[in-house]
């Protein structure tokens, strides 16, 4: 004797060419019972015949039908495991079935058991939007507050031109003390420093020229005082750079 029972849960994914079904019936995957199950594959139905299980002398028929589209009976097969029925339904064509059964009142698949094909994301994803325009435009700030080193020239200048005596050993460590490093007569190199201190030379008093002579020359380069009072007085020490010592030739 052979009952009709509902459709059991079930689940698929597909390709061009097939459809893969889950049918989720347990208790027919021994060695046994395996070989009892029949499926009937037809164009547009597949129809599984269950053998009673113990205890029971009622066999099941499970029909899936109708089926969405048609299939290929003679190229389509069956695997039966101990949780599951697996069936290999081939396509007669390579159309994206959306739903196993074309009956809506049979059950369907969850809409996480069907796999379509991904959609590309070029088709997906719309293009980034353009930035709105702006009426101002933002500078770095290196170019909005330009360095001028024109200041610290002119001050300099403007001090040398003053017909009082200047202290010139001041007057440099003021310009460096402020912090600027555009106002470093260091930072452009030898040539810079050398203009810088040509233009207090230029300037100076009598005085101040002996004593950036006299220091500079016994130092051997390694100092450059304008304070006469003081370079007049003695010999102007070597002082070598950190980590660096004299040595006579």
């Amino acid at each position: 004797m052979t009952r009709d029972v509902p459709l059991p849960r079930y689940d698929y994914y597909q390709t061009p060419e097939q459809l893969i079904v889950a049918v989720y019936v347990k208790g027919y995957g021994t060695p046994t019972l395996k070989d009892e199950v029949k499926v009937d594959f037809q164009s547009n139905a597949v129809i599984i015949t269950l053998p009673p299980l113990d205890g029971s002398d009622e066999a099941k028929r499970i029909a899936l039908e109708p089926l969405w589209a048609s299939i290929v009976p003679e190229r389509s097969t069956i695997r039966v495991l101990s949780t599951k029925i697996e069936l290999k339904l081939a396509k007669t064509s390579p159309l994206n079935w959306p739903t196993l059964l074309s009956d809506p009142s049979k059950p369907t698949p969850s809409s996480s058991s069907t796999m379509t094909p991904p959609v590309s994301n070029a088709m997906t994803t719309s293009p980034p939007a353009e930035p709105e325009a702006s009426s101002s435009t933002t500078r770095p700030s290196s170019e909005s507050t330009p360095t001028d080193p024109e200041p610290a020239t002119r001050k300099t200048v403007n001090s040398l031109s003053s017909s009082s005596k200047k202290n010139w050993d001041k007057v440099i460590d003021d310009e460096l003390d402020e912090g600027d490093p555009s106002k470093d007569p260091n930072a452009g190199g030898d040539a810079a420093l050398q203009k810088f201190f040509s233009q207090i030379y230029a300037g100076a008093d009598d005085d101040t020229k002996r004593a950036m002579i006299k220091s500079f020359t016994e130092s051997g380069g390694t100092t450059l005082s304008t304070d006469w009072s003081n370079i007049g007085k003695e010999q102007t020490p070597i002082r070598p750079p950190e980590g660096m010592e004299v040595r006579k030739m």
